[in-house]
């Protein structure tokens, strides 16, 4: 069916319990895209949108085996539709719709931190691999600029790292924001069809990370479906590392001079470690560092690096106390702090979107008796989003604690020699036996909390009712109950 792009987003109905079925758009005789979708033309639950503004004001060729009904249903329009605002949590980032899941191209440049990430706009489950976009100058509120990376002729596109290029190592400009992502052949029929296989990429942005350009391969295919590239200066040996997931437990290690030429270092395998590598150096409050070899799971090792090779000096360590968290990945280049940010595996779709962000967590190291330990915060920012609406000492125990349905942040210190329990709605959380204080952060359909000053970090999902319930806490000797600010509030009082 051939339509005339009068408008930059073209409007797809989507059933999600409808069967899937492929389209394939071409332009002047080219493919320039593909999606996986379900369709119902009669019952469609919502509106997806397909970014289409690089072809406005010529004609595409829709193919695909689709009813007729349905393409009649299709429509052009200046802007995608409006979220849903059903189960939405506050000062968690959320897509306008779809699936979200790993955070990718973490950079920060001109004092604006990017945030891109894995997303199928066209439906709540994983497919259709793209990446989207948006931006904050706090890292609380995002402004959302869609789409930034579609799947192409190489594959779908996998996760990858952003790295500000200050030093022109590449060549394409100071300003250059460089993309390193994995190309996932055969996971798309375009590439399929080419005989592609997973490889690794790179895109650069010259607009400060509005635009992106794909330019290269910069990895060929080394085996399984290799993928993940996490990518970082080396100042002491004076070189760009990348680390890279391969197959099973294996990784591998890479050095360039240049961003473009990468040479093997080390491969090795780390049992029950598993995709989505980062590799960085953590400060202890006593000034030492050391090297943390981090996999998607929140598993990580201790250990050294010399820019050549990593060797473990811990066991296999947990930064993790529940699942939800997954494939955290951390920004490059930032001077004073390690900042990271999770995927929450989030299952509820009743707003036409699905997962979710972890709030952006400071990473440290702590000693502990038998070695250091990786220690998660939240960001300084956070603090400004709070104002203390009061503080509570406990008559009854158990306290119950109404909550005015805004999100919240709890404090809650412990009165004996072992802490108590906390219940919120259907969630029970018991802190570490010794536990002085557990922070909570509360948002709708979701709990994040902090034990022992952030040496433990869950997340759990929550009914999207959580913040209009009660807090149930026994055995507390204070609780102090913030109430979040809205963001123009938490700018001004910041």
């Amino acid at each position: 069916m051939i339509l005339p792009v009068t408008a930059g987003y073209l409007w797809l109905p989507v059933c999600e319990a409808a069967p899937v079925v492929k389209l394939h758009i071409y332009a002047s005789g080219e493919k320039i895209r593909e999606a996986d979708i379900a369709l119902d033309p009669e019952q469609p639950d919502y509106d997806a949108a397909m970014d289409l503004r690089f072809v406005k004001g010529q004609e595409i060729d829709v193919r695909g085996d689709v009813p007729d009904a349905w393409l009649k249903r299709l429509s052009f329009h200046d802007s995608p539709p409006e979220p849903s605002r059903a189960a939405r949590p506050v000062f968690h980032f959320t897509a306008d719709a779809g699936w979200i899941n790993d955070p990718n191209g973490l950079v920060y440049a001109e004092g604006i931190w990017h945030l891109y990430h894995q997303w199928n706009p066209y439906g709540t489950e994983w497919g259709n691999m793209h990446w989207g976009h948006a931006v904050s100058r706090d890292l609380i509120t995002w402004e959302k600029y869609g789409e930034a990376l579609a799947p192409d002729e190489f594959g779908t596109v996998y996760s990858g790292c952003g790295w500000p290029d200050r030093r022109n190592a590449a060549g394409f400009g100071p300003d250059a924001l460089l993309y390193f992502y994995t190309a996932a052949g055969g996971r798309n029929q375009w590439s399929a069809d080419a005989g592609n296989r997973h490889t690794q990429r790179l895109a650069v942005s010259l607009d400060g990370g509005r635009t992106l350009e794909k330019k290269m391969r910069i990895l060929d295919h080394i085996k399984g479906e290799n993928r993940d590239p996490k990518v970082f200066y080396h100042a002491a040996s004076s070189a760009y590392i990348m680390v890279l997931y391969l197959d099973g437990n294996e990784f591998a290690v890479f050095r360039s001079r240049d961003l473009l030429h990468w040479a093997e270092s080390q491969r090795f395998t780390a049992e029950t470690m598993w995709e989505c590598p980062d590799l960085l150096e953590l400060t202890a409050e006593n000034g030492e560092t050391r090297w943390v070899f981090w996999s998607a799971s929140g598993a990580y090792m201790i250990g050294h690096f010399d820019g050549f090779r990593f060797e473990p000096e811990s066991e296999l360590l947990h930064a993790y106390d529940t699942d939800l968290p997954y494939a955290a990945q951390t920004y490059p280049g930032v001077a004073d702090r390690i900042i990271s940010i999770a995927w929450l595996r989030t299952r509820n779709s009743s707003g036409h979107f699905r997962g979710m962000m972890s709030v952006p967590l400071e990473l440290s190291l702590a000693r502990a008796a038998d070695g250091y330990r990786v220690r998660l915060r939240p960001v300084r920012e956070l603090r400004n989003c709070f104002k203390e609406s009061g503080v509570i000492l406990p008559e009854k125990n158990p306290a119950e604690i109404p909550l005015s349905g805004k999100p919240a942040l709890l404090r809650i210190t412990w009165a004996g020699a072992q802490p108590g329990a906390i219940r919120m709605g259907k969630t029970a959380l018991q802190p570490r036996n010794e536990s002085k204080e557990t922070m909570i952060l509360l948002d709708h359909g979701i709990i994040e909390y902090f034990d022992l000053d952030g040496l433990v970090y869950g997340a759990v999902e929550a009914e999207e009712t959580a913040v209009t319930d009660r807090v149930q806490v026994s055995g507390a000797q204070t609780i102090t109950v913030s109430d979040y600010l809205s963001p123009a509030l938490s700018r001004s009082d910041g």
